[in-house]
């Protein structure tokens, strides 16, 4: 019992200390894409309404298979379509987009009783449900971005990044939902989950996957050109397919001309290229990605829309906008206090020049008086 204990407290140390550094990732990820994108509004989604369309999860795994098999995928399809029905086809499908949510939720009711706040939700108010929900966002961003690191494997890698995006947004869903009270469970809530991620605006995931798939086919072209020579592999490349045999006979018309050997050009950096450049596009895409799943999902469950807004905007940009308004505000006051100020001094200066007006009448008056009493003076003595 002792070491079963002593086990346990070492994974969960392990674990508090993993979620800890996830949401410190992921909150430096948060700040990063504030700076880089507008904040926006996100619409809360009507959870159980049977009409809504088909998540791109879906969809983008189904061309990640077909960029991954290639034309043999093609070829099982057409095989597949005479022997197994659609209806057979879509159900099989659906059961397995099921497992995957169900691996989710277990993934996220393993991680969820660690957190020591979680313990007592139901006392939580909106302020803590809030913060603790910003924490369980963070780790799943960085969960997600980390998905990117599987652009080193290539094509491969591409159905691996969806998948695994997939899993890590769908624990996002179901975390969310809890912390909330709100708890998404069964058959009808893995229905919502979907339905949840269906109304997330995911369409620069087609983005990502045409320009990954883009350089998994040039990253295959380049190894298949270090054995073969660039020239052949363009050449079987043009023939495979006619949409690319004309820019192939193009780049070996051009280098022809220029005298550059296609064959004796050395590939390796540019082979060693491809790959981070791979994992900087998907680890760009996931970031920005799950930043829709979170908005949504905290639009959906959160009790007040100014909470869910909060999770949309980095906490700098909220302080920045309030500095701006604070110091409008002060400037306003300053102005009217400037304007005071100069009325005041207005009004000082208009009683002094009453006041020097006056003086200088009253001397006006008194010279003259001087000299009437002079000349009434000389006037006396002449008459004597």
């Amino acid at each position: 019992m002792a070491k079963r204990s002593t086990l346990s407290k070492g994974v969960s140390s392990i674990g508090a200390f993993t979620r800890n550094n996830l949401e410190r990732m992921g909150a430096v990820i948060d700040g990063m894409n504030a700076k880089t994108s507008k904040p926006r509004q996100y619409k809360a989604v009507n959870l159980g309404d049977d009409d809504y369309q088909q998540d791109l999860f879906r969809e983008q795994t189904l061309k990640a298979t077909q960029q991954l098999l290639g034309p043999r995928f093609a070829t099982y399809g057409k095989y597949a379509k005479k022997v197994v029905p659609n209806s057979l086809f879509q159900s099989t499908l659906d059961g397995a987009f099921a497992q995957v949510a169900k691996l989710a939720f277990n993934w996220s009711q393993i991680d969820l009783p660690h957190e020591h706040r979680f313990a007592n939700i139901e006392s939580l108010d909106d302020e803590q449900r809030y913060a603790l929900a910003t924490d369980i966002a963070n780790q799943n961003r960085a969960l997600a971005t980390m998905g990117g690191l599987t652009g080193l494997a290539g094509l491969p890698g591409l159905l691996a990044d969806t998948l695994w995006l997939l899993l890590v947004s769908l624990r996002t869903v179901y975390q969310l939902a809890a912390v909330y009270n709100k708890p998404l469970t069964g058959t009808q809530g893995t229905k919502m989950a979907y339905e949840l991620l269906a109304n997330a605006d995911l369409s620069k995931m087609q983005e990502k996957q045409a320009l990954l798939a883009g350089i998994g086919i040039g990253k295959g072209l380049l190894d298949n050109a270090q054995n073969n020579g660039l020239h052949n592999e363009l050449k079987n490349l043009g023939l495979k397919n006619r949409n690319v045999n004309f820019y192939a006979e193009q780049v070996d018309r051009v280098a022809s001309q220029v005298g550059i050997d296609l064959d004796q050009i050395n590939l390796s950096w540019v082979r060693r290229l491809l790959p981070a450049t791979a994992v900087i596009i998907g680890m760009r895409y996931n970031s920005q990605l799950i930043d829709e799943v979170i908005g949504v999902a905290q639009a959906t469950f959160a009790p007040e829309a100014k909470l869910a807004n909060r999770a949309i905007t980095d906490d700098s940009s909220s302080e920045v906008e309030v500095d701006k308004a604070d110091n409008a505000q002060k400037t306003d006051e300053q102005t009217e206090q400037t304007d005071a100020n100069n009325t005041d001094t207005a009004k000082e200066s208009a009683k002094k020049d009453a006041e020097n007006k006056d003086t200088a009448d009253k001397n006006a008056r008194n010279s003259d008086k001087t000299k009437a009493d002079k000349k009434s003076a000389e006037q006396s003595s002449a008459d004597k």
